[in-house]
């Protein structure tokens, strides 16, 4: 079996932080995924939530969803280590997810809805309360934080310790 190799978590949360900055800087907009997704979706949808949000014109956040894919394969292509394709999370998670990758994909996208459209009721994602919204010293995103964490920390117990 071929050994992982990982970038280390600061690498990342200093890259994090340091875009968060570039593009407050830039747009006076703070960073958030929820709002990209948005935008994006309405240019494939008609529903009118997805239109009633839209940006004017080719929105600078429709770019920004578009770079997470390309960042991952940046990060992939300049990682040590072979390339490997997988659902996989880690050996705690595969214990509570479902071997077959169809029923495991399956369970991730519903988790992926079910956090867009979270977001969406909570006025953004977690990257736009906690980086975002916590760095400009906003209190509701200091409670939607608090949030995500114990809800976080409550599901993670509940599934490694009850079911």
């Amino acid at each position: 079996m071929t050994e992982v190799i990982y970038w280390s978590g600061w690498i990342g949360g200093l890259a994090i932080g340091t875009y968060a900055l570039f593009q407050f800087f830039l747009t006076g907009k703070p960073l958030g995924v929820s709002s990209a997704f948005t935008d994006t979706c309405s240019l494939f949808s008609r529903l009118p939530f997805f239109q009633h949000h839209r940006s004017r014109g080719l929105s600078w956040r429709i770019w920004f969803i578009l770079g997470i894919p390309l960042g991952s394969f940046l990060a992939t292509a300049t990682s040590p280590g072979p390339w490997i394709a997988s659902l996989s999370l880690g050996p705690l998670y595969d214990s509570v997810l479902p071997g077959d990758p169809v029923a495991k994909g399956a369970v991730l996208g519903l988790g992926g809805i079910l956090l867009g459209y979270g977001s969406r009721m909570a006025g953004g994602c977690t990257s736009g309360h906690s980086i975002s919204g916590l760095g400009l010293l906003n209190p509701p995103s200091l409670l939607a934080s608090i949030g995500f964490f114990s809800g976080g920390i409550l599901m993670v117990q509940f599934l490694f310790n009850i079911l």
